[in-house]
């Protein structure tokens, strides 16, 4: 599986994680059951201790430190794991994660619950020397660590194409476990790389890049309108800890509300907590931080769970309805927190 971490490790360097736990895995989908009651007068939270998993561009999160202490959490960690991954390993309550891995968690891995959306996405497609367009990718090739609904750059180049109209057939992936997609790309012997985070930042300004962006998740359509990433949390943790679960999700989208469009600050704690590479990678970081607009409150989770599901469908990566997949979305806190959070 090639996670959000694979990515930032290539863009950015290795980083930081917290010491492994016990497993949470699910076999089949996990329907979420009644919402947690959450009492009116919200008392403090059930847990004091609070760990989270973000990507670079997740700012609202690996920012939100001084928003969940005054949300009453004590100790609060924060991982560069893909969310998923963290959960399982005990090294996550709550955290950030692109659609299919959601969908994926749903049908093979961890038992979790989509609480909300936070932003569009940072993804990007590059093209070598006469490519153009996502049409132009017919015939050509392109190579991934595997062509499964976990792997991030199949499962976003086999939705990006079947969307433009193209059969992800018609295209000449060479599947090869060990590969480092963007040198391949660099070495003109992939006609397109995926890339997102940190490794987009890197890319745009890799002086040996001579190809052109094809696709931008934050900049085209129908996909800027969409939720790039849904935020997970362990559906154990958040029934027992209903509380917790809307104080975290205040102290994310309070932070999302207040944050400025140069998020260098907040950049600057998560490089100096090591991850997405640390402190070398600043610069990286902070460009990934600043790609998307943090505008929580535009979108609609249903929506793009209904947008992403016929797209990994039709290219045989998803087995799982929009319908099912909803039965593990829980949007209680997010629309109370809609309506209570004052812009």
């Amino acid at each position: 599986m090639v996670t959000r971490r694979d990515l930032l490790r290539r863009g950015a360097g290795a980083a930081a994680v917290l010491t492994a736990g016990p497993l949470l895995v699910s076999c089949a989908p996990a329907p979420a059951s009644a919402s947690p009651t959450v009492t009116a007068t919200l008392g403090p939270p059930e847990t004091t201790s609070i760990k989270l998993a973000a990507g670079a561009c997740d700012s609202a999160i690996f920012g939100a430190e001084r928003f969940l202490r005054d949300e009453g959490f004590t100790d609060v960690r924060f991982t560069d794991v893909a969310t998923p991954a963290a959960i399982t390993a005990g090294n996550a309550d709550i955290g950030n994660a692109f659609p299919h891995a959601f969908f994926n968690s749903v049908e093979s891995a961890p038992k979790v619950v989509a609480l909300g959306g936070l932003h569009t996405g940072c993804n990007e497609i590059w093209g070598n020397t006469g490519i153009a367009s996502l049409k132009d990718l017919k015939g050509r090739q392109i190579t991934v660590t595997s062509k499964t609904l976990g792997n991030l750059q199949y499962a976003w180049f086999a939705m990006t194409l079947k969307q433009a109209g193209v059969d992800p057939k018609d295209v000449n992936f060479v599947v090869q476990a060990d590969a480092n997609s963007t040198q391949l790309y660099l070495d003109g012997k992939d006609a397109a790389v995926f890339v997102a985070t940190t490794a987009a930042a890197a890319l745009k300004t890799n002086p040996a890049n001579k190809g052109t962006m094809i696709f931008s998740q934050v900049m085209d359509e129908p996909w800027k309108s969409n939720n790039c990433c849904f935020i997970l949390a362990s559906e154990p943790w958040y029934r027992a800890n209903p509380i917790a679960a809307k104080r975290a999700m205040r102290a994310i989208y309070r932070t999302a509300d207040t944050l400025p469009a140069n998020r260098s600050d907040a950049a600057k704690l998560a490089a100096d907590k090591g991850l997405f590479g640390g402190a070398p990678a600043l610069a990286n970081i902070t460009t990934a931080a600043n790609m998307v607009p943090l505008d929580w409150r535009s979108y609609d989770l249903e929506k793009a769970v209904r947008f992403y599901t016929p797209l990994l469908t039709d290219v045989g990566l998803l087995k799982t309805s929009a319908d099912d997949l909803m039965k593990a979305v829980d949007l209680k806190i997010f629309k109370e927190l809609s309506t209570e959070l004052k812009k």
